[in-house]
């Protein structure tokens, strides 16, 4: 065992750090496919490092945020020496607080997805609430140059929660600096299914890929919203959940959710809070965005878009089939982060409004009037998107959909939050 790890790694953290530099150009097929894999996969918005040099050792794949490694088995691993040797280096780094998962070449090159999935697992068993967020030299002498190809890229430091006044990019912005096509919204109401539901739920949507939280302040008359929506909407209401308890939960939001978050809600609670105060508020939080159906666009335009600019907060504007073009462009104008294009004036989830691909389909003049008209906000669909050919049927036209009713009926009907959203967004994205 000592001959072993003499080979190896000659006993210095110096020459761990230059085999380490090395071997990242050597990889074997089983390392590169599993580099592939979680690059693709981009498991949880992490990063990953390959070759990670700790200590005297070199880890195959280290998660600096949840100290894990990942071990790539080839077949000297079967050397009763080297098994030995592995036994006692896990032992040690297990007393450094790492955790080891171990997988062999044949694993990985056979059963990928099994890999992956063992890997998801464990994210989900150790909760991404222990995630704690560190200086990057934190993370080993890693230089500049290597840093590019050696990462994956995945949620970074998380942005201060206090924007606007030379803080850090919006995440909105940021999210669509990245990806333009494709973009995932996924609804859910405060205080819902339990009043402690909500960071909860939240976690689950992150864990399970989605971009974007749009976060429902319950209100009694949700005049925009169909039935499944107003009815959690009472039952939050029921629970308890108003906006000062809602900011109360959220406070430390931040230390566990790094995607971009929204509050939907309507206007008679945000003012009997104070317009000022809800947005001040909002940004300490660590929120990025507001949705206010019932904000008429000449109040916000004349009274509070000063709040929003100071907080940098996003304000997002609906725009429906029957908005005319100069109205559009005007809403355009003074929307941020994206638009929210609705099918008809009708409510969300309700029974006039479309369900399907087929719905969507008839929409099409619709999208790419919008599509052509060259705007300033990206486009995000609102209707009828509950499964993936809606989805699919619905970012063929627009950057991305927001989907509502479908994901609240699917905690409605399940008391395992983190299953129930697992399986959904397996519908929708599988």
């Amino acid at each position: 065992m000592t001959e072993y790890n003499d080979n190896l790694h000659k006993n210095s953290k110096a020459s761990a750090y230059e085999n380490a530099r090395y071997l990242r150009k050597v990889h074997t097929g089983a390392e590169k496919k599993l580099w592939e894999a979680l690059r693709n996969s981009q498991l949880c918005n992490l990063k990953f490092r390959r070759q990670h040099a700790f200590d005297n050792y070199i880890l195959d794949f280290y998660c600096h945020k949840m100290k894990l490694a990942i071990e790539v088995d080839g077949g000297v691993h079967n050397d009763p020496e080297v098994a030995a040797y592995d036994e006692a280096r896990t032992k040690n780094l297990n007393e450094n607080g790492i955790t080891v998962l171990r997988f062999s070449n044949n694993e990985i090159e056979n059963k990928i997805k099994e890999v992956l999935r063992k890997i998801e697992d464990w994210f989900e068993e150790n909760d991404l609430v222990v995630l704690e967020y560190l200086p990057d030299e934190a993370e080993g002498p890693t230089s500049e140059k290597n840093k590019e190809s050696d990462e994956i890229v995945g949620s970074k430091t998380p942005l201060s929660s206090r924007r606007g006044e030379g803080g850090e990019v919006n995440r909105i912005d940021k999210l669509f600096s990245k990806k333009r096509k494709d973009v995932l919204n996924i609804y859910c109401t405060a205080g819902y299914p339990r009043l402690d539901s909500t960071i909860e739920v939240m976690r689950a949507l992150q864990y399970n890929a989605v971009d974007i939280i749009e976060l429902g302040m319950p209100y009694s008359d949700p005049l925009a919203d169909g039935p499944v929506i107003q009815q959690s909407n009472m039952i939050a209401l029921e629970n308890g959940m108003s906006i000062p308890l809602l900011f109360e939960q959220l406070k430390d939001m931040r230390s566990s959710i790094h995607i971009p978050v929204i509050l939907m809600g309507y206007m008679n609670p945000v003012l009997q809070y104070g317009m000022e105060k809800f947005c001040n508020d909002a940004a300490k939080a660590g929120i990025d965005g507001i949705i206010l159906p019932d904000l008429p666009r000449y109040e916000f335009e004349k009274e509070y878009r000063q709040y929003f600019i100071k907080n940098d907060l996003k304000f997002i504007f609906l725009v429906t089939p029957e908005t005319s073009e100069e109205r559009l462009r005007k809403i355009d104008s003074l929307s941020s982060g994206f638009l929210y294009a609705v099918s008809s004036s009708s409510t969300t989830g309700g029974a006039q409004h479309p369900v399907g691909n087929k719905a969507i389909e008839e929409q099409q003049g619709y999208f790419k009037k919008l599509g052509n008209m060259d705007l300033k906000n990206p486009v995000l669909a609102g209707f009828g998107i509950k499964d993936k050919a809606t989805f699919r049927a619905a970012c063929k036209y627009s950057n991305g959909a927001i989907i509502g009713s479908a994901y609240i009926n699917a905690l409605k009907n399940s008391p395992d939050v983190k299953k129930a959203t697992k399986e959904f967004l397996n519908t929708v994205m599988g």
